[in-house]
């Protein structure tokens, strides 16, 4: 009896064990289907912890048994991978239909036609900020510093904030997207064009801005190295590294450690969820994707995010700075310029007295230097010679003002000088010899890690100096110097005069430019003053 009861008793088990599985497969027809996602490290334990508890619940999606599998990567080397083009780099892990970078800055960075659908939605976010000592962080805000007085403290000194000894800030600029959102924070905050864009990203005041950042910025590999550098000093004072941009979540992490933030818009780290479109992506992924998309920004969720030390559902901000301008502000850290160091020559021949619409040639271009004068940074370097025939005795050049940084005395010197400039009597002028002797000059006096320049201002020119165009071009090909590079700008006001084949020609030889305008009284005359003596 008990024999036969087992026996009965084991059909029976076997038999609904069979039932159970034929069900699960039939609710599964299509198999497993895996849904890789990529997640910046950062964020990488809670989105784990989530996807543990979506593969728990053994989804099923159109027939498929869903299954999310997480890895991290840097989101640079994430958008790296994304815009190199050819096959994907294996090395970082399965290509991904979900992707979660740091920030919307990686999205902008990744956009590529077709690649990410619509506008990936903010999950998790942490203000950027510059993690400091509690001593520096009190100057900073009895300061009042601003992201616009970084570069002028890193360049200068902390003692303008009331620091004695500490030298200048010594901020660490380690590759990461907080790195890029402090430098684009700053080209914003100089040009106040909120979000940055790409004229503004390549004009010189944030060029110059961007680059006095990372000009001599102490190095360090990473982020947490920085913090680590910064915590552990015994004098802050003396440390290498005084301050480095990381998000608030980074921060926590370091005792004695405070998070200072600069004056205005503060740059976030938002988190995005970005849904990939691509030959891997099939409609079965797109659709897990869509579900566990949803799944991560459930209320049931926030709780894992905020023990992370994130916020959850921040707002969208919108694209932010286009990728152009990431990718100038970029390029401006790892090949920083400290500006622009320029001498103007200025055409006052008989011929700029005449008149365009309701003043002179001449007035119109002293107007518009003056206003081009009041916009470049004290950092930059401006000088102004004018130039006529046998201006200064034989000579066909006047030195008004010798090239030099625009500080409070050089910006008065200048103004002082322009207001006793007059045209001559004479049409003809020397642009030749005056142009070499001003060459001359700027490579004698090149201003190491600046863009050197020469910006002739001319209606002509009518050269009648006994130097040749030839002779002239032969002259600064021989004082070129390729360590000290000075560039030749060129405007010209209305006519194109004799040489204008040979002045053109120096502009492109010295990677200059070469502008003709048909009158001194418009926006493009003022435009090509501003681009010749802002741009590096």
């Amino acid at each position: 009896m008990l024999l036969v009861v087992a026996v009965f008793a084991w059909f029976q088990f076997r038999d609904r064990a069979d039932a159970r599985d034929s069900a699960a497969a039939a609710e599964c027809v299509e198999g497993e289907s895996t849904l890789f996602v990529t997640v910046d490290p950062d964020i990488e334990a809670p989105v784990r912890a989530i996807a543990d508890k979506y593969n728990a619940g053994k989804p099923q999606v159109r027939d498929h048994c869903a299954k999310v599998l997480v890895t991290a990567r840097p989101s640079a080397a994430v958008v790296a991978g994304f815009t190199a083009g050819g096959a994907w780099n294996s090395a970082l892990g399965p290509q991904p239909a979900l992707w979660i970078p740091e920030s919307s800055r990686s999205i902008e960075a990744t956009r590529v036609p077709g690649l990410i659908e619509g506008d990936p939605t903010p999950i998790a976010a942490s203000p950027i900020v510059l993690a400091v000592t509690e001593e520096l962080r009190h100057s900073l805000d009895e300061a009042k510093v601003t992201w616009a007085d970084l570069p002028r403290l890193q360049q200068g000194s902390l003692s303008e904030i009331g620091l004695s000894g500490w030298g200048g800030l010594r901020m660490a600029l380690p590759p990461g997207d907080p790195t890029l959102a402090t430098a684009t924070a700053v080209g914003s905050a100089v040009s106040g064009a909120d979000p940055l864009g790409t004229e503004a990203a390549q004009s010189g005041q944030v060029v110059a801005a961007v680059s006095g950042l990372a000009a001599g910025a102490p190095e360090a590999a990473t982020i947490g190295a920085a913090l680590d550098t910064i915590a552990t000093a015994q004098q802050p004072a003396d440390a290498t590294i005084h301050a480095v941009a990381a998000t608030e979540q980074q921060l926590n992490s370091h005792v004695g450690l405070v998070a200072y933030h600069p004056a205005g818009t503060t740059p976030v780290a938002d988190h995005p969820v970005a849904m990939m479109s691509g030959a891997w992506v099939d409609q079965t992924q797109n659709l897990i994707a869509s579900v566990f998309a949803e799944y991560l920004r459930a209320p049931e969720q926030a709780q894992l995010f905020t023990a992370a030390g994130f916020a959850t559902n921040p707002p969208v901000t919108g694209p932010g700075a286009s990728r152009a301008a990431l990718e100038k502000v970029s390029a401006t850290l790892a090949n920083p310029i400290l500006g622009v160091q320029s001498t103007v020559l200025l055409d006052i021949s008989a011929s700029m007295s005449d008149t365009n619409t309701s003043s002179t040639r001449l007035a119109n271009t002293l107007g518009a230097l003056r206003s081009t004068m009041n916009v470049m940074p004290p950092d930059f370097g401006l000088g102004v010679w004018t130039f006529a025939k046998n201006l200064d005795g034989t000579s066909p050049y006047r030195v008004l003002a010798p090239t030099a940084p625009l500080s409070t005395t050089q910006r008065s010197a200048i103004d002082t000088a322009l207001t006793s400039v007059r045209a001559t009597e004479t049409k003809p002028d020397q642009a030749y010899p005056t142009l070499l002797a001003a060459y001359r000059n700027a490579v004698s006096n090149y201003a190491a890690g600046r863009t050197n320049s020469i910006l002739l201002i001319t209606d002509g020119p009518d050269d009648d100096s006994t130097l040749t165009g030839a002779e002239l071009v032969a002259g600064i090909t021989a004082a070129t110097d390729k360590a000290r590079p000075v560039r030749i700008d060129v405007i010209v006001i209305g006519g194109t005069g004799s040489g204008a084949q040979t002045l053109q020609g120096l502009a492109q030889q010295t990677h200059g430019t070469y502008t003709r305008v048909t009158t001194s009284d418009d926006l493009t005359f003022g435009t090509a003053m501003v681009q010749a003596l802002t741009s590096p």
